[in-house]
C-alpha cells in the first residue's frame, strides 16, 4: 500500500509540475503576445503617421498644383497682348503723323477706330494702360530707363520722355513704359536738397 500511496504522490506531483510548467508556459505566451501586441500597436502608429504626411504631402501637392494652373489660365494671353500691344504703338505712330490731305485725314480716322478696337479687346482681356508717367520720379518696378539726360532745370531721377508706354495685364506689369531719365550731378543734387 505504501507503494500506491507513493505512486499516487508521485503522480500528484507529476501533475503539479506540469501545471506549473503550462502555467509557466502559458504566462510566457501572453508575454510574448504583450510584446508582439505592442510592437504591431507602434508599426500601427507609424504608418498612421506616414500616412498622415503622405496625404498632407499630397493635399498641398494638389493644392500648388491647382494654384499652378490657375495662374497659367489666369496670364496664358498675356503673351499675344503684348504682341497686340506692338501693333497698338505702330497705330500710335502713324495716329501722330498730321497734314492737310483729306484722304490722309480719312486713312487717319480708320486706323484710329481700328487702334481703338484692338485696345478695346485688350481691355476686355485685363489689360490697361498704365497712367502718365511724363514728369514722374522714375519707378524701376514699372519703367525701364532707354537713356539718361541731364537738365538742371528738372529733378533728379525726373521721366523727360516716354518712348512707349507701359501696360498692365491683370495684376502684372505687361510691359514697362520705356523712359528717358533725368540724371543730376552729386553736386547739384545736393545743393537742390539745401
Amino acid at each position: 500500500m505504501e507503494e500506491k500511496e507513493r505512486i499516487e504522490v508521485d503522480i500528484l506531483e507529476g501533475e503539479e509540475e506540469t501545471k506549473k510548467e503550462k502555467k509557466k508556459k502559458h504566462e510566457a505566451e501572453i508575454e510574448a503576445l504583450k510584446e508582439a501586441n505592442e510592437k504591431l500597436v507602434q508599426e500601427k502608429a507609424e504608418l498612421n503617421n506616414k500616412y498622415l504626411v503622405t496625404l498632407a504631402d499630397y493635399q498641398n501637392y494638389k493644392k500648388r498644383l491647382d494654384e499652378e494652373q490657375e495662374r497659367f489660365y489666369k496670364y496664358a494671353n498675356s503673351g499675344i497682348c503684348k504682341d497686340i500691344i506692338n501693333i497698338l504703338d505702330n497705330f500710335d505712330l502713324v495716329l501722330d503723323k498730321k497734314s492737310d490731305d483729306e484722304a490722309f485725314k480719312a486713312y487717319l480716322e480708320g486706323f484710329k477706330m481700328t487702334r481703338n478696337q484692338l485696345y478695346s479687346v485688350l481691355e476686355k482681356n485685363g489689360v490697361k494702360e498704365m497712367e502718365s508717367v511724363l514728369g514722374k520720379e522714375f519707378d524701376p518696378e514699372t519703367m525701364e530707363s532707354l537713356a539718361q539726360v541731364t537738365d538742371p532745370s528738372k529733378k533728379d531721377q525726373e521721366v523727360t520722355a516716354v518712348y512707349k508706354k507701359g501696360y498692365y495685364f491683370k495684376d502684372r506689369v505687361l510691359r514697362h513704359a520705356q523712359v528717358i531719365v533725368n540724371v543730376l550731378p552729386v553736386e547739384n543734387t545736393e545743393n537742390k536738397e539745401e
